[in-house]
């Protein structure tokens, strides 16, 4: 009986110590989740420059780190720039009863579903903006409203973001000792192959990061480049849309309707050179992203992608790299699990039982 109390004790003291760490945590915890996705992602390249710099590690991290900050930063201080130098003449212009609008293209009516309606309605602004500006009022305000609160929720994202990037570099100052503690947790859990599912997991993110990450950015500057060379009207903001739609793996709701308007607005040429240029822009990822992440891993394919749609979809861009980590996590157990003495070595093993004799 006192051997059951002292274990319910410890056991009460754990917890009690669990809950008021997490809440201390709580306020940190998607910066910390996304700081150590970074950390992990990025380690290659903090080792290799870290050594470059003759093994002063604090540097290194701090490179990164104003690095990081920059790349996050000037796209979006870009796009501010862009969108105020747009808006507020336009604003000025619609205070002042200043703006004409062409007439519609009678191209327009041959759009299928809306294009009689658009048709009507652009004529109609075009010969008194202010009275169609009046009648569409409250659907107006609405969309400011909108409007509004993406773009606090996108600073507010930008913040947490620029946040985790300076955890990040932190983390990877002290990757040694961090790393060593989450070896000897795994290996408190199961043994030998703790070490392996950590190994593992490290793998996967980086691999994601590269397959998704990389091939995103790829992706998206890509078509931001067509979109901007084109002369799209608010350019430098839909390349921005690009860019981010290619990361959390929709770039067609972007692409496809740019592809749209410049058949409508673009002479025959053009539009035939410009979507020549973004089909192959489009589905570029379909083939270099299986290449990418299945490099270098014994998880099949499969279960990464699943982990990849599956964590996206159920959350966002951070359930892309959780979600196929947890999977490949999951994969593993079971092949561990279902094992018997007569199963070939895998690779891991062989290598071990190399390093060994």
């Amino acid at each position: 009986m006192r051997s059951a109390v002292d274990v319910y004790v410890l056991l009460a003291l754990i917890t009690l110590f669990f809950v008021l760490s997490f809440r201390v945590l709580s306020p940190f915890v998607m910066v910390l989740v996304w700081a150590a996705i970074l950390a992990v992602a990025l380690f290659p390249l903090f080792a290799s420059l870290a050594q470059k710099l003759g093994d002063r590690k604090g540097l290194a991290a701090t490179i990164l780190a104003l690095i990081g900050l920059i790349i996050l930063f000037f796209p979006a201080v870009f796009v501010v720039e862009s969108a105020v130098d747009t808006v507020a003449p336009l604003a000025s212009a619609l205070h002042d009863g200043n703006v004409e609008l062409p007439p519609a293209n009678p191209s327009v009516k041959d759009w299928p579903l809306i294009g009689e309606r658009i048709f009507r309605l652009w004529n109609q602004a075009s010969s008194d903006l202010g009275q169609v500006l009046k009648h569409f009022a409250p659907q107006l305000k609405d969309l400011a409203a909108f409007v509004l609160n993406m773009g606090t929720a996108m600073a507010a994202g930008l913040l947490q973001f620029a946040l985790s990037v300076i955890f990040a570099a932190v983390i990877l100052a002290y990757a040694q000792p961090l790393s060593q503690l989450c070896y000897r947790l795994a290996a408190r859990l199961a043994d030998d192959k703790g070490r392996e599912l950590v190994d593992m997991a490290g793998a996967t993110v980086r691999n994601v990061s590269k397959g998704i990450l990389g091939v995103a950015v790829i992706q998206g500057g890509l078509a931001a480049i067509g979109i901007i060379v084109v002369g799209m009207p608010f350019a430098p903001f839909i390349g921005a849309l690009a860019i981010a739609s290619s990361i959390v793996q929709v770039p067609f709701l972007v692409l496809i309707p740019v592809i749209i308007y410049v058949w409508t607005a673009e002479p025959t040429v053009t539009a035939l050179i410009f979507t020549a240029y973004m089909v192959p822009v489009l589905i570029s990822d379909n083939f270099l992203k299986p290449i990418l992440m299945a490099r270098g891993l014994e998880t099949p394919m499969i279960v990464i992608l699943i982990g990849v749609i599956g964590g996206t979809v159920a959350a966002g861009l951070l359930g892309l790299f959780m979600g196929p980590v947890i999977l490949a996590v999951f994969y593993q157990m079971v092949v561990y699990w279902t094992a018997t003495p007569d199963d070939p070595p895998t690779a891991d093993s062989k290598e071990k039982a190399d390093e060994a004799s």
